[in-house]
Formats: C-alpha cells, sequence, structure tokens
C-alpha cells in the first residue's frame, strides 16, 4: 500500500503515488500516470469520505434526500455496510482533519464551478444535469448529515474540523474535544 511504502521509504528511494484526472472521460475521471516522490516528510490524504464510519442502519429510514425511495435507502445500507473495510485505512492516519463545508450542499455548487472552469480550459467535463446526478449519488451512498456531521463532533476519530464557506474562506476552526457537552 502507498501509505505504507510513504511511512517506511529509505530517504533517497522513489515511491510511485497515484494521481487521478477529473477531466478524463468527459469529466468522470480516471487514473492518470503516477507521480514519482522521494524524501516525503508530510502527506496530505485527501477524499470525500476519508475518515467516515459505519453508522446504526436504522438512520435510513428518516434519512435525508436525496435518500427518499426505498431502493435509495437499500442503497445506503449497501454503502454503510461496506463501511468496515475502510476501518484498517482510517487507523493508518496518523491525524484527521475535516473540511467541513457550511452547508454540504455547497458542494454540488463547488462541483459545477470546477467543471466550468475544466470545461474553459478546454478539458473534458460533465454538464450540470451530470454534476447533479453525480454529487447526489454521492450523497445517497454517503449522506454528509449522517456520516460527515457526527464525525466533525467526536474527538475519537476527528483531530481538527474547519469549516469552510460558501466563497471557500475558513470559517471556524476547532478541535471536537473541546466542544462541550451542549454543542
Amino acid at each position: 500500500m502507498v501509505l505504507d511504502q510513504l511511512r517506511h521509504a529509505d530517504p533517497g528511494s522513489s515511491i510511485q503515488v497515484p494521481r487521478f484526472d477529473k477531466s478524463a472521460f468527459n469529466g468522470a475521471g480516471d487514473r492518470t500516470v503516477p507521480d514519482v516522490v522521494k524524501g516525503v516528510a508530510i502527506v496530505l490524504f485527501e477524499g470525500w469520505f476519508v475518515g467516515t464510519r459505519p453508522i446504526d442502519p436504522a438512520a435510513f429510514a428518516t434519512a435525508p434526500p436525496p435518500i427518499v425511495t426505498e431502493a435509495d435507502r437499500e442503497f445506503a445500507r449497501d454503502m454503510n455496510a461496506k463501511l468496515p473495510d475502510y476501518l484498517p485505512l482510517w487507523s493508518k492516519l496518523d491525524r484527521l482533519m475535516v473540511l467541513y463545508p457550511t452547508d454540504y450542499r455547497l458542494s454540488q455548487q463547488w462541483r459545477r464551478q470546477a467543471e466550468h472552469q475544466m470545461i474553459a480550459t478546454g478539458k473534458g467535463g460533465m454538464s450540470d444535469r451530470e454534476i447533479d446526478q453525480f454529487v447526489e449519488y454521492f450523497w445517497k451512498a454517503l449522506h454528509p448529515e449522517l456520516f460527515i456531521q457526527p464525525l466533525t463532533r467526536d474527538p475519537r476519530f476527528v483531530d481538527l474540523v474547519v469549516e469552510v464557506n460558501p466563497d471557500h474562506s475558513p470559517g471556524t476552526v476547532y478541535r471536537p474535544q473541546d466542544l462541550t457537552p451542549q454543542d
């Protein structure tokens, strides 16, 4: 695994780090040529569900939109059931910082902006309709209100939370362990 290679690398050894090109396949994305790195001191491992943990499946009975149909709820339960497979990966993280939009729906707007910018540079990208479907797929899989919001308040797993404002600027920064019980 790349994280293990980075953690235990000899100072002069080269390691191939996977890269992802969001513009590939008209915005659907795919892996691209890896970066070759040496002498890494800090690794920032990012992703939209890094650190998420399984929740009680009963939560899907009253899940927020776009989890609205029984098929949506079953899909969410299936994705939740796969999360234990990621726990060994999360245990390799020395620290977990969550960048948390003040409103999770901003992620859809921000994805549109990113896609439009990518298309403006001549790269492939998704249409607004495709973006909406793409983002909602992930909201159905691991809804931010059910998975990310509780994580931002759990000092067992999260070291730092940075709320992100609509203009992408940092908002409130806090450590979950510093929250008072009524927060």
